[in-house]
Parts: C-alpha cells; structure tokens; sequence
C-alpha cells in the first residue's frame, strides 16, 4: 500500500465560504475512515455536480471531451500557423490549438480510454483508491505515485518506496511539472486526483469487473488494459541507469549532429541491435537466431552484469546503420524513441504493448515510417533483402521516420502536450475533485517543496 496521502484546495470555480454551504446542501460526501479526522470538515473529495449529466469542467476546457481536443481559451489563434521543429520543437508551452495542430495522431489512445470510462460511469474515488492501496511493483504500493493537480498546480500525496525505479518516479513527475508549469492557462485545467506506476507496466488489482484507472508507460490494447491511461515514459526527462543515454534533449542533439553529417546512404548497411536477452528471451533470442550467420546482421547481446559491457554501443551511435531492430523487453521497451529519432530504418514486430506515439506508426505504403516483421522474426530475412535491394525504399521509409517521429511526435513539445491531453481527458471523465484542504496540515505537498524534501 502506499502511505497515508494529502493535498490542496477544492473547485476552482467556488471560494472557501461557497464550497462549504454547497458540501451541506448539494454534495455527497465520501471518504475512508483513515482520511477522516477531527482535523477535517470533509472527506478527500467532492462529487461533481451531476445535474447538467457530464462531469463538472471549467468553461474553458469544455472542448476537451472524450474525442475531442481540448481547448485553450489563452492561446494564440492562427490559422497560418504550423508545427516548425527547429521553431517550436522544445517548446513546452503550445497551445492547446497547436498541440492538436501539431500532433493529430499523439493523442489517440487518450481518447479510446476517455470513451471506455464514459461508457462505465466515468472515474469514481473509489477507483483511485483501491489502486493506491493495493497495487504497485510487489502489491505493496512500491512503484508507486499518488498525485493531485489543482488549479494547474502538482501536489504529491503518496510516494511509495521505489527500489527499483528510484530514478523514474522523480522524473516522470518533473516532465509533468514542466508540462504544467510552461503552460500560460494551466488554472484553466482540471482539478483531478491519480495514481501512477514506475514499473515497466501496470499490474492493478481490480475491484468486481471495475477496470484500472492507474496512469501507466505502457499498455496491452484490449481488456484488461482498456482503462489504463498512457503516460509518457521517465526517458524524456533522463534516463541515467543506462550508460551513455542521459537527458533526453541532450540524446536528441546527440544523434541531430551524427544524422547531419551522415547522409543515408553512407550508413552501414547492417542490421543493428545491443540488448539484454534476459528482458524477454523468447523475442530476443528468437531474433538473434534469426540473423545468425548472415552478412547483413551485427547483432550482440549485453549483460548488465559484466563490469566490461563490452558489446554496449553509444545510443547515437546506433544512427550510424541504415537498419536497426527492436525488441519489446519486459513489456514495451524504453529504446523505441531514440532509435525513431534517428534517420534509420527501424525494423520490429508486431507490438503486445502500446506507447503514447505508436498512433503515429505506419508499417507499410509510401507513407510507411519503419518496416513491422512477425514476432517470431520468420520473414525478417525477407524484408531486409528487400531494403538491401531497393536503397531508394529504404531511405524514403528512413526520411518518413525522421520527419515523422524525430522532427515531429517525439518532440519535447510534444510531450508537453500529450502530458495536458492526459490531463484534460482524464479530468473529463472523473466524477469527483480531490479535496486537499482542510484544518490543520491538510493533504499533499506542492512539487516545488516535495522534490527538495522539505
């Protein structure tokens, strides 16, 4: 379980004196005894106002219902604007307007969720609380992090112990801080309270047939996932556990200025891959036997325990071959975005797990972004002859992936935007506001203080 949890004030739109006649004449009060105190005038949350029959949002993001983009009642409207990367690639604060501009594709798999939990009555506090208190790595809440977002502002409530993945939390908290706080109109976004997972995916306990509404870096595309929502992963802050990856901006930079000076047909016609079999042997194995004795293939395997490492490679360097296979690890794995940054073809089966960008993948046509083989690699050998054979096919697909993934969906501003996406629609089908003030100490600790531990 995740420790006991705190937090701020209640609906924006209301003052202190407003908030406490509406709890005693219009809403419902609900809460756990644990979160009930002498110190408290209400319980942890608040119902919304259910009388208009959709969940209760500030007029300025009423856009952002399931299907539908949010909108940002401050941005700057203009219709000849479009995306430029080398303008606005790292910028973190786009309007909800450029966002959807910019990104059409990002934000897919938000919206199939938002759909599912409208069709089921929507997010109810109990949801949220049953997985804080009974999920995470080992059950015990480790991996685990409770948060609540009040007038655009991030409060943590509960940090479980993060033996595994001391580093992911943090930083997946400061992507979505920076999120937050680059972004003018942030008040405008919904008060919402949520639980997110570190591990490399979410095992939730469920209550009856309630789904998971357990914020998670990956997910399977039907049931029992359906109400999982898709995170951005800890890599696009920094991923510092693994040698020579690092921030991510800086990763990028890394690669922009080996793909400049590279052109595509310049780079070693071999399919590249460095990995740990021990993270999915079946997949991994299945691939190294696959391109074992040929010619076209330079794939190694690297042990985490060897103090050596002696076949670790550079992730820049990886943008020096013109082909570059991926594998799913213990559930989806964190290298497919730095391996689409480059100007390469990528080569990788058949996906069990989703990502936020996946929407924008495209396996074959002139629009074709990277090349998809079967997961047990039987026409891998096929597909590459054909690439080896057809340069001209293999550098189109190489420049869609560029232009697509590195020069687009896997911006830093993108991220930014799919972060406030998640959060506009995961507000929209919630069916309560947390309530983080009260007497005394009240619940949750801003950001800014939490990360400096004070």
């Amino acid at each position: 379980m995740i420790g006991p949890r705190s937090q701020s004030p209640t609906f924006r739109y209301l003052g202190a004196g407003a908030v406490l006649s509406l709890i005693s004449l219009t809403f419902l009060l609900f809460g756990r005894p644990s979160y009930l105190g002498s110190e408290w005038n209400s319980g942890p949350y608040l119902l919304k106002d259910s009388s208009s029959g959709s969940p209760v949002r500030s007029e300025k993001c009423a856009g952002a219902e399931p299907g539908a983009g949010p909108t940002n009642g401050g941005a700057t409207e203009n219709s000849t604007w479009e995306f430029n990367v080398h303008r606005d690639g790292n910028n973190h604060g786009l309007s909800e307007s450029q966002c959807l501009s910019a990104f059409p594709k990002l934000f897919v798999e938000l919206e199939r969720t938002a759909e599912f939990w409208a069709a089921n009555d929507g997010i109810a506090y109990k949801d949220v609380d049953d997985v804080a208190r009974g999920g995470g790595v080992d059950g015990n809440g480790n991996g685990l992090v409770g948060a609540a977002i009040k007038d655009g502002e991030l409060y943590i409530l509960d940090y479980g112990p993060q033996p595994y993945t001391f580093t992911r939390g943090k930083a997946t908290l400061h992507s979505l801080h920076r999120a937050l706080s680059a972004y003018p109109d942030r008040h405008t976004l919904p008060d919402i309270e949520f639980v997110l997972t570190t591990d490399d995916f979410s095992t939730p306990t469920s209550t009856g047939n309630r789904q998971s509404p357990i914020w998670s870096y990956t997910k399977r595309p039907d049931a029992p996932d359906t109400g999982i929502w898709l995170m951005p992963d800890f890599g696009y802050w920094a991923w510092p556990e693994v040698a020579q990856v690092g921030e991510y901006k800086d990763v990028r930079r890394r690669i922009s200025t080996i793909d400049e000076g590279l052109p595509f047909s310049a780079k070693k016609k071999q399919l590249l891959w460095r990995g740990s079999v021990a993270a999915n042997p079946e997949i991994r194995n299945g691939l190294l036997e696959a391109a074992r004795g040929k010619t076209w293939g330079s794939l190694k395997e690297v042990k985490w325990d060897d103090d050596q490492q002696a076949n670790l490679m550079p992730i820049e360097d990886h943008c020096t071959y013109a082909f570059l296979a991926h594998t799913e690890g213990r559930s989806y794995s964190g290298r497919g975005k730095y391996l689409l940054n480059c100007r390469s073809v990528l080569i990788s089966h058949k996906p069990h797990w989703l990502e936020a960008h996946h929407a924008a993948l495209i396996p074959s046509g002139l629009d074709a972004n990277y090349v998809q083989v079967e997961r047990d690699w039987s026409d891998l050998e096929r597909k590459v002859e054909f690439l080896l054979d057809n340069p001209a096919a293999a550098e189109r697909i190489a420049e869609n992936a560029a232009r697509t993934f590195r020069d687009r969906y896997l911006t830093p501003a993108a991220e930014s935007c799919y972060w406030r996406y998640l959060v506009n629609m995961y507000g929209g089908v919630s069916g309560f506001v947390p309530v983080l003030e009260g007497k005394g100490k009240g619940r949750g600790v801003k950001f800014e203080s939490w990360v400096l531990g004070v």
